[in-house]
């Protein structure tokens, strides 16, 4: 009845991946599908079509870039991961929205308090995700191929990513809150083997430090199944993908000197875009861009139009930016920033006029801008950062260097 099962969902997973593909269904009908098949037969099956063992994890793929349905209707500022992401630099200092009378995007307190949708879209979303991951998991009988390591270490990695989501919005930061009370932690049957336990390990809230227990050991293990990046898919995790979610968990842990090695690490095959990428045209909401370690790309099939990060980041299209609801960066900031660096042209400014917006993303044709979740930048930032937090400045200098000669040629510390 298990093979049954798995079957009955590896089919499901495949038939939504290559519907639109003719023989590639014949392919997969083609087999008697009976109950003896065996365990050992069903991965014999699997190591057939790489692609086919990749297709497990799709689902979690799709849920983190469109998870409308778990709010109750289309809500723009309860969708997709961009939207989440979106909100979140809503309520830092460095990023407003111009004042809008019809259209707020998380601007009001009111859109986080505890029985508004927000917090829990962004409860269901990640929960969702946690669940498709381990149905992915659940389906791989052994791990005994490469493409099975593979396809475990994106679960693992993406878990990692998803429990960091939900324990930095639920609860306070790591450092002097590890024993707060942070969120449940769901396993999959696989963990029996890893953690000693499996399934529902506690559905109340576990402490903050035992989340990231948890989050370390789900990326310490991508990191030994992951393959190093040997294609120009952007949208999968890779092994450098894991290595910048790991720097990120270490920031917030304050360990620096793991952080400063992650970074650079992830890193290392991504070179920092150029000074006519970075001062306009579509440079960032491409995956083109030399930066971009993990993203997606929007096609006319996953485009959400009105609803989609373009609509909202984007000032001179047809979305909601472009109709008034400006995003743009804190004007103290903006006002910090050099004549000589070229970011300071990614900004409209008519004060006079009410006018102040980004035109840092350009509105794309069709609605098919690009979406990025993770720039080699960023992993730079960090190193040069951790670098800095243990008192050695003058490799944090070297390192921001290596960034600042690409966006202004006359900086200095």
């Amino acid at each position: 009845m298990k093979t049954r099962k798995i079957l009955n969902l590896l089919m499901l997973s495949l038939f939504t991946t290559f519907f639109l593909t003719t023989t590639s269904c014949k392919k997969q009908m083609d087999f008697d599908w009976t109950d003896g098949l065996t365990g050992s037969q069903l991965e014999e099956l699997l190591l057939k079509d790489p692609d086919a063992v990749r297709a497990l994890i799709n689902g979690a793929y799709v849920t983190l870039g469109n998870s409308f349905h778990l709010a109750g209707g289309n809500f723009h500022d309860a969708g997709h991961i961009m939207s989440l992401q979106l909100a979140g630099d809503l309520m830092t200092e460095d990023m407003v929205q111009v004042d809008f009378d019809w259209f707020y995007f998380d601007y009001e307190i009111d859109n986080n308090r505890v029985n508004y949708r927000r917090p829990a879209h962004t409860w269901r979303m990640m929960y969702a995700v946690i669940n498709d991951i381990h149905q992915a998991m659940d389906l791989l009988p052994s791990l005994n191929s490469p493409v099975m390591r593979e396809v475990m270490g994106q679960a693992l990695a993406l878990r990692a990513f998803c429990y960091h989501i939900l324990i930095q919005r639920y609860q306070q930061t790591y450092m002097g809150n590890q024993e707060a009370p942070g969120v449940p932690i769901i396993l999959s049957v696989w963990d029996l083997e890893w953690y000693g336990t499996d399934g529902v390990e506690n559905l109340t809230r576990n402490t903050v430090e035992r989340v990231y227990e948890i989050i370390l050991r789900d990326l310490e293990l991508a990191l030994e199944y992951l393959p190093e990046r040997k294609e120009t898919n952007r949208s999968r995790v890779d092994r450098a993908v894991a290595q910048g979610f790991l720097a990120r968990v270490y920031m917030c842990m304050h360990n620096w000197t793991g952080a400063e090695q992650m970074a650079r690490e992830a890193r290392q095959s991504f070179e920092i875009m150029s000074a006519s990428d970075a001062g306009g045209g579509y440079g960032y909401n491409s995956e083109n861009n030399s930066e971009w370690m993990w993203g997606i790309k929007t096609t006319a099939e996953n485009s959400m139009v009105y609803v989609s990060f373009q609509s909202h980041i984007c000032s001179d299209g047809d979305g909601y930016a472009g109709l008034g609801s400006y995003k743009a960066m804190d004007m103290k900031l903006y006002s910090e920033i050099p004549e000589s660096d070229i970011r300071k042209r990614l900004h409209f400014v008519d004060i006079p006029n009410g006018r102040f917006y980004n035109e840092k993303f350009r509105s794309v044709p069709q609605w098919l801008m690009d979406n990025v979740y993770m720039r080699s930048s960023e992993m730079l930032l960090i190193e040069a950062e951790a670098q800095a937090q243990q008192g050695r400045t003058a490799q944090a200098f070297t390192t921001m260097r290596e960034l600042m000669d690409k966006r202004d040629h006359e900086w200095s510390a």
